[in-house]
């Protein structure tokens, strides 16, 4: 079956589809194709911060290839409060950076200062787009790695368990619910 949009009317080639079905296929159609424009940004915005700007040629054949596995998959780009992010880009450019030196003096120290704990972190929303987003950046601050997220626990496995590592989870969770919008959990 094939369908056309022309000029705010649907047409059906085989006169089976009314109107409001080819708004809404088309509808869902654009909104795929923004969210994999917006993933593309990212995707391109990651590639020039990683590979310091180089590469480009294999660059954007991984830009394209991730592109169409986000359409593929339906992945939504989460909407963003952009007045938040200077906010979050500076506590997480700060905790990035406390991290390197973390590893690095960590690394340089005669002895091995680490005390490793698996721990359960306690998540104080319901948004599926912040939780995943907070297990995906919490390997980025100091001594942290999340491995598993279960209702509303997130398993963290700690480099050292005696270090105050609940607050910085708690502010990088803070700071990625204000960035993004909050979305329920769909059961």
């Amino acid at each position: 079956m094939a369908g056309l949009f022309l000029l705010g009317s649907a047409v059906d080639l085989d006169g089976r589809r009314d109107f409001m079905s080819g708004v809404t296929e088309f509808s869902h159609a654009q909104h795929g194709v923004t969210d994999t424009l917006k993933w593309a940004v990212v995707y391109a915005a990651l590639w020039a911060l990683l590979s310091g700007n180089q590469g480009w040629g294999f660059g954007i054949l991984f830009i394209a290839l991730a592109s169409v596995c986000s359409h593929k998959t339906r992945l939504h780009a989460p909407a963003l409060v952009w007045r938040h992010l200077p906010g979050f880009l500076l506590f997480f450019l700060q905790r990035l950076v406390a991290g390197g030196l973390d590893v690095a003096l960590r690394t340089l120290s005669r002895k091995l200062a680490i005390s490793p704990a698996w721990v359960d972190y306690e998540l104080k929303t319901d948004s599926a787009d912040v939780s995943l987003s907070l297990s995906a950046i919490v390997g980025l601050l100091p001594g942290t790695l999340a491995a598993k997220i279960d209702g509303h626990r997130m398993r963290v496995h700690l480099l050292d368990g005696r270090a105050d590592w609940q607050r910085d989870i708690a502010r990088l969770e803070s700071h990625l619910a204000l960035l993004l919008r909050a979305r329920e959990h769909q059961t």
